[in-house]
């Protein structure tokens, strides 16, 4: 009964909700990747402004449920309507051109505090952009704001900072995980398209996984850490969090590259994801058992696996079994020499002198790693990292001979077992209170962050309390192309789709005449036509998406359109698309040209004929 009046509860709040909704448009934005919002903007359904505006409204509605947002940019509106005009003026950057995204407080945004989720840093406001936040910008990208976190990235079990704990985006009484907590529930939430998050163990793909989500951890090296706070500098790199593969793989390929101010870049190429067919046959995916399945009495990452979790990654194998691929299940994989190399060579020791260089790009009170410790505006006990300031990591080279042979042993497993990657769920158990410090299980903590290779998780579905779940996919370094290849073809196997958490609905309706308004639109636009009527008619659709706010009755509005489709018989001049694309009054003065030639060439015959 319970369960049922919650349920009702929130369906009249849904209701009020959409009845104070103060913008719509005629597409549905909490169901749409970038790809279908590029596509949308470029067609006339919406502007980036109109697109921001939707945005800040559902952060208005929903936010304080789940306290997902820590700072909203203020020019957010006004870069809007600049990308605008660039868009009308005919030039748009690429298809992330006013797209309005999200970054974890953790990264630098001009304008904005840099805050890591700690009071302390409330004025900590930087010098420049970050380097990931700046590509995006010139890809024509709107930073709409930052996301909270837990407190200087400390905890992958919640997200828990000094401006309270984020909520799970399906319940809000559980775990969001950490430590891009706030990113995670805000993309699912449909705050922004997508957002950027850091992953140190696992803090891009367990939120991610939780949300629903595609969330990578890229190669150590290929995304400039520049304008991030830092926890532990051989570890921490940028990820991408976002609806679909292919949105990641988008945002991936604007961020990634070398950064002079980072020198773990220097060798970074970049990544671009090539427009190539691919297939998953032939494909060999190693499912390591004690990472599936587990046992009852290890520890660690061979725990045993939830029954509903165990249960959705079989599914999700064997629906890459039927798209094609080889699977082979693997014994024997993890080692626990291994799993001591992955404890032992966390490096929180370089925290001081991380954040004391971090501190030179910006402004504020805070000054120095002990001022930040000695200013109480934390959650988190500091003191146990001052040691480390002034002295870095003195054992960094053993530490990274330590990760050599972690990494050697995966490379020659890989070669052994003739494999092009592992998959294996990114989450072995439930979620737990968002209060409670339940452990998580994760098998991608103690593997790719450690030596540095991508990994990237993708759905695979819920368990029966609604609790949504991720399959991870790990190669070695720099396979980003393949792992995001073959995610996509998961994703179409799996059948994973766009939407936002049933918690979040959209804020209004689009109404069936108005999709079906759309799809004789996109018909007609499809077929270049040149006639009059036809032009005539998609302008007056174009003037109906462009004023949609404005409109008393937007559904009387499509039923005009809809009925001078009729009544112009543009659908007959769809299906003769010989005669639509003729203008008749030039197709007169063309017959009319070609009779005048004709008596002309005939009476000069007839005058030549009767001289001879």
């Amino acid at each position: 009964m319970k369960k049922y009046i919650s349920f009702l509860f929130v369906m009249l709040l849904f209701l009020i909700i959409k009845c104070n909704a103060k913008t719509i448009a005629p597409v549905d934005i909490t169901q749409m990747s970038i790809t279908e919002l590029s596509d949308a903007l470029e067609k006339g359904y919406l502007t980036s402004e109109t697109l921001v505006k939707l945005y800040l409204e559902r952060i208005e509605a929903y936010n304080d449920e789940f306290n997902a947002i820590r700072e909203i940019n203020e020019h957010a509106l006004e870069q809007a309507k600049a990308l605008d005009q660039e868009r009308l003026s005919g030039n748009v950057r690429g298809p992330l051109h006013g797209i309005p995204l999200l970054v974890k407080c953790n990264i630098d945004v001009y304008g904005m505090p840099t805050t890591a989720g700690t009071k302390a840093l409330k004025d900590n406001y930087p010098k420049a952009n970050s380097y990931a936040v700046e590509k995006l910008i010139e890809a024509g990208a709107i930073i709409l704001g930052s996301t909270n976190m837990s407190e200087l990235a400390f905890s992958a079990r919640d997200s828990y900072s000094s401006y309270g704990y984020v909520k799970n985006v399906f319940n809000n009484e559980y775990t969001p995980y950490g430590s891009s907590g706030g990113s995670a529930v805000s993309v699912k939430a449909a705050f922004a398209a997508a957002a950027l998050g850091t992953d140190t163990n696992s803090s891009v793909r367990l939120p991610a996984s939780a949300a629903g989500l595609v969330g990578i951890r890229p190669t150590f090296g290929l995304v400039s850490r520049s304008g991030v706070i830092p926890y532990d500098i051989y570890r921490d790199t940028i990820g991408v969090i976002s609806s679909t593969v292919t949105d990641n793989a988008l945002i991936l390929s604007v961020i990634a590259g070398a950064d002079s101010k980072d020198s773990v870049t220097k060798s970074s190429k970049g990544f671009t994801l090539k427009n190539t067919k691919f297939s998953l046959q032939g494909i060999n995916i190693g499912v390591p058992n004690e990472y599936l399945k587990g046992a009852g009495n290890s520890g660690g990452v061979a725990s045993k696996t939830d029954d509903d979790i165990y249960e959705l990654a079989n599914k999700a194998i064997a629906n890459l079994a039927k798209a094609g691929a080889n699977i082979i299940y693997l014994d024997n994989f993890v080692k626990s020499s291994n799993i001591n190399i992955a404890s032992s060579t966390q490096a929180g020791i370089t925290m001081c002198d991380g954040i004391n260089d971090y501190l030179k790009g910006t402004t504020g009170t805070i000054r120095s790693f002990s001022s930040l410790v000695k200013s109480g505006g934390h959650v988190q006990s500091l003191s146990g990292y001052l040691s480390g300031c002034g002295v870095g990591d003195k054992e960094s080279d053993k530490k990274s001979s330590k990760k050599s042979v972690y990494r050697n042993y995966v490379d020659d497993y890989f070669t052994d077992h003739n494999l092009d990657i592992l998959i294996y769920p990114t989450l072995k158990n439930k979620p737990g209170k968002y209060n409670a410090g339940t452990a998580n299980i994760s098998p991608g903590s103690s593997l790719g962050s450690v030596i540095g290779y991508p990994s990237i998780t993708i759905p695979m579905g819920f368990d029966q309390n609604g609790f949504a779940y991720g399959l991870e996919f790990f190669s070695t370094a720099n396979q980003e192309e393949l792992l995001y290849n073959i995610g996509i073809e998961f994703e179409k196997a799996n059948g994973n789709k766009v939407n936002t958490s049933p918690l979040t609905p959209s804020l209004y309706e689009v109404p069936s005449e108005v999709n079906e308004l759309i799809t004789y639109y996109e018909k007609i636009l499809a077929t270049n036509s040149q006639n009059k009527k036809v032009i005539k008619w998609l302008n007056n659709v174009q003037n109906y998406f462009k004023n949609y706010n404005d409109y008393d009755d937007i559904t009387a509005e499509a039923n005009k359109l809809l009925a001078s489709y009729q009544d112009e018989n543009i659908e007959d001049i769809f299906n003769h698309r010989f005669w639509g694309n003729i203008d008749l009054t030039r197709l007169l003065v063309y017959i009319f040209f070609i009779l005048v030639t004709a008596i002309i060439v005939m009476v000069f015959f007839n005058e030549f004929f009767e001289k001879n």
